[in-house]
């Protein structure tokens, strides 16, 4: 299979607190059309609902819609692919939304290496007792993509990634983006980051999110944020993104599938 016929376009839309409301018209791109964010029900369901069509003759895109709002809200996430001048709905069922910010960061890149970003698109939506009034009623014909569909390039594993950076959620300010660089082995059970000087074992069982993002003290770079339970039964987090020439080769996309994967 030809490169440009695995071309894909990753679209990455987080939801989280913010702190303020931001007005934005959904931008034009060459490869999507991108909704309005809004809400709508379903009977007494309540989610929030967001449109993706593709405007390509001929090329599939991929879509990554990753969710969050309150802690109520439970995670909604997505690896979708996107056929040819098909339309796709994402739907996201919210608890008690009323009052509560949610920042939708919207991300379409040409390939799945996460490189080559066409735009970016980041509104708030602040729900209010008047949106909820004015949610969209949605009939149960109008079926969306299923919670959780994620549909990846397959990677065998145990699979190896080197060299791949490392750091902390929490990590302090630093000259460096990183703490460590080493290798990343995704095997079916668990995470293995190895450097020389530390070893990280993370199992399946106690990763609780996947998700690729900005982290504090890091402008520059996105990484692969793996949250999960660690030994000691308390919340952790960690991220690694790909090493190669210092971090400018980019390659991070296929890791960020394999570990994704874990979290199906």
């Amino acid at each position: 299979m030809s490169n440009r016929s695995l071309a894909a376009a990753v679209l990455i839309i987080s939801f989280g607190f913010a702190s303020a409301a931001v007005a934005q018209k959904a931008p034009e791109s060459r490869w999507v059309e991108l909704g309005t964010p809004h809400l709508a029900k379903r009977g007494n369901t309540v989610f929030l609902r967001y449109n993706i069509k593709s405007t390509s003759s001929k090329d599939k895109w991929w879509a990554v819609v990753d969710m969050n709002g309150s802690e109520e809200t439970r995670p909604c996430d997505w690896l979708k692919t996107l056929e040819p001048n098909q339309s796709y709905s994402f739907e996201c069922p919210l608890k008690n939304a009323s009052g509560q910010k949610y920042e939708l960061r919207v991300r379409i890149f040409r390939d799945a290496d996460l490189n080559d970003r066409e735009l970016i698109y980041e509104p708030t939506l602040t729900v209010t007792p008047q949106l909820l009034a004015a949610a969209e009623t949605v009939s149960s014909a109008s079926a969306a993509v299923p919670l959780g569909t994620f549909e990846n390039i397959a990677t065998p594993q145990p699979a190896i990634f080197k060299p791949t950076w490392y750091r902390r959620v929490n990590k302090g300010f630093g000259m460096k983006a990183y703490e460590n660089s080493g290798d990343l082995t995704v095997s079916a059970d668990e995470l293995l980051f190895v450097d020389g000087k530390m070893t990280l074992r993370i199992p399946k069982a106690k990763i609780q999110s996947v998700r690729w993002e900005p982290l504090d003290n890091d402008i520059a770079n996105h990484w692969i944020v793996v949250r999960f339970i660690n030994d000691e039964g308390k919340e952790d987090g960690v991220g690694f993104r790909d090493g190669g020439r210092m971090g400018t080769r980019g390659k991070s996309g296929p890791t960020y599938q394999a570990v994704r994967g874990l979290k199906k």
